[in-house]
């Protein structure tokens, strides 16, 4: 989505049919994205509430009608005064209201119903697509992420659903009430004829002629006022997910923040996203009032030009005063419907900033899938031999460009471990990283069996709220037979005091101390059982003791892995059968022909 400002010295109303150009090609990709629900498996479900949607708007309108016919028999019996004709009238009166309200419950019911479905399934779509192929964590070093993407699946997916079903059901409405009422308006309003004799001027459907007119000028002058509103409203909700994300960091990394005393620079730095968002605000506000001269102007209009217009007719007595009531109420109906994009004009502008937000997300991924190895100058991942893990002429880059590590080559076989050495923390996290196909930036090839199952274990490892029994059975669903099987594990790892507490939900990352969490990660490596272990630094919160006893346990369950760790703690260094130093191979270098199977992609 652009913000960018229109050309200087672009031609008078260009900018506005750009506007509205990138207006319709938002809504058309939303569309493509989403239209999907009335398709595939969901197809069936998502027909019969939008069919049972449109028949209650039917109803509807045949209540609207109805309502309008009974203005006319009860004016006309009042202006008779038969009484026992208003009587019947107003006996009929509650049963029309009954059966109005009949009709808006069953629509507010269908309405709600199949807006909860369909943002449910668009919803679980985008998080697939995100968290398939650990595009979460690809888009943000590929520089195609936009910012917020969980803002995105969580607001912007609702705030594009929801009123686009309350769009679709008002234009259907409007389209089916203009029909009816127009209809109304020819039947009973007639011509006019103004003036005498040869100077006599007929008009045919005079009040038609004037409802429709009355709308188009409206709502054009309406589109003309409001056509910034919608690039205002992109704006204002990137600068509201900024903020969000700005206390949420603040939250998530309370620790770190105030350990640093980064309180300040923290505060002020959320200071300033709030400054940016309140301007935006205000541009909004100053859109909106802008509008609200005409919603209001035309809100004291539209009740009184039918009057004025059927006065002339009823001074004459060519319309009786239940008629005159008719023609107004379905003036008013008319405009109602005719003005569908006025009354709607800002929320339509909402939708398309919702809609641009959750379309450039799909976007991303799309571009993401789009990027050839070539293309994201990174590591490679080929597929290899089973049992073996090669690393050739590995260079990795951070994300300006500076070296971190490299080259490094090396071979792992079954049952084989490596430590980093001397390689920096940052050094040795983006080996271990890009050995899991999860570092971006440099060259060189990892060539592994792409089936094996890699696990890891990291100093900070982060979790979902969760129940405890899914969080450990979630490595390897397929191995775990039982709860007894995980209660053995956590004993085994010295956590036996959560054995009891497997079925409770909890945030474990803040439950947990520091250490707990590191002996929960290597719990999870137990069950899992991976064929290629990954371990940065994640033994420094425990003891010397503990830490040698914890490791030589998984060394022990998995014999056959293939380890690779890093950090300072010489329980890891001690225990590895090779070590590799800053820039240095091992003692055993590759075999080569051994290295890869083809130049096929590799992929977790």
């Amino acid at each position: 989505m652009s913000d960018a400002p229109p050309v200087p010295g672009s031609a008078p109303g260009t900018e506005g049919r750009h506007l509205l150009s990138a207006d319709l090609e938002a809504a058309r990709s939303f569309m493509g994205l989403s239209r999907g629900w009335w398709s595939g498996s969901t197809a069936s479900k998502a027909w019969f509430w939008t069919l049972a949607l449109a028949s209650m708007i039917l109803v509807n309108v045949g209540v609207n009608v109805l309502m309008n016919g009974w203005h006319g028999w009860f004016f006309n019996a009042l202006e008779r005064k038969d009484g026992a004709a208003a009587s019947m009238a107003m006996a009929a009166f509650p049963l029309i209201v009954v059966a109005a309200a009949a009709v808006g419950v069953m629509i507010l019911k269908t309405r709600e119903t199949l807006q909860v479905h369909w943002r449910q399934w668009l919803s679980a779509k985008l998080i697939d697509l995100w968290v398939d192929r650990r595009r979460f964590q690809r888009l943000g070093p590929s520089g195609l992420e936009p910012a917020n993407p969980e803002y995105r699946i969580a607001d912007d997916v609702r705030w594009a659903t929801e009123p686009l079903v309350d769009f679709a059901i008002g234009l259907l409405s409007a389209i089916i009430t203009v029909v009816t009422f127009v209809g109304i308006l020819w039947s009973i309003g007639g011509s006019l004829t103004l003036g005498e004799g040869e100077r006599a001027v007929t008009i045919p459907a005079y009040l038609v002629l004037a409802a429709i007119l009355y709308g188009i000028a409206v709502s054009t002058l309406m589109l003309l006022v409001g056509r910034r509103l919608p690039q205002h409203y992109a704006r204002r909700n990137e600068s509201e997910a900024k903020f969000r994300f700005g206390l949420m960091r603040l939250r998530d990394s309370a620790d770190a923040i105030a350990i640093g005393n980064g309180q300040f620079s923290e505060r002020k730095a959320i200071g300033q996203t709030y400054e940016t968002l309140a301007k935006r605000w205000l541009a909004v506000i100053g859109e909106r009032a802008k509008l609200t001269w005409i919603t209001n102007g035309n809100g004291a209009l539209v009740p009184v030009v039918p009057l004025l217009l059927a006065a002339p007719k009823y001074l004459s007595g060519d319309m009786s005063l239940g008629s005159v009531v008719q023609v107004a109420a379905a003036f008013v109906q008319v405009q109602i419907a005719f003005n569908w994009i006025l009354e709607n004009f800002m929320r339509i502008a909402e939708w398309l900033a919702s809609a641009r937000r959750v379309n450039d997300l799909a976007e991303s991924i799309d571009a993401l899938e789009a990027m050839t190895p070539d293309m994201r100058a990174s590591p490679k991942t080929l597929a290899g031999a089973a049992g073996v893990l090669v690393v050739h002429d590995l260079v990795l880059k951070d994300r300006d460009g500076r070296k971190l590590a490299g080259p490094i080559s090396f071979e792992l076989r079954q049952g084989q471990s490596l430590h980093l050495g001397s390689l920096g923390p940052e050094a040795a996290s983006a080996v271990l990283r890009a050995l899991a196909d999860q570092w971006s930036w440099g060259s060189g090839v990892v060539a592994r069996d792409p089936q094996a199952r890699i696990g890891a274990a990291a100093q900070r490892m982060r979790w979902a709220e969760t129940q405890l029994g899914e969080l450990l059975a979630a490595t390897n669903p397929d191995r775990i037979q039982d709860a007894e099987q995980v209660r053995a594990v956590l004993l085994r790892v010295g956590l036996g005091d959560l054995s009891q507490r497997l079925d409770e939900t909890a945030n474990w990352d803040q439950i947990l101390s520091e250490g707990e969490r590191q002996r929960l990660a290597f719990a999870r490596l137990h069950l899992a059982a991976p064929e290629i272990v990954l371990i940065d630094d994640a033994l420094h919160a425990l003891d010397e003791t503990d830490a040698a006893a914890l490791f030589a346990d998984l060394r022990a369950s998995l014999p056959a892995a293939m380890l690779v760790t890093a950090g300072g703690s010489a329980v890891l260094e001690t225990s590895a059968s090779q070590t590799l130093d800053t820039g240095k191979a091992p003692a055993r270098r590759p075999a080569r022909g051994s290295a890869y199977r083809g130049a096929k992609s590799g992929t977790l």
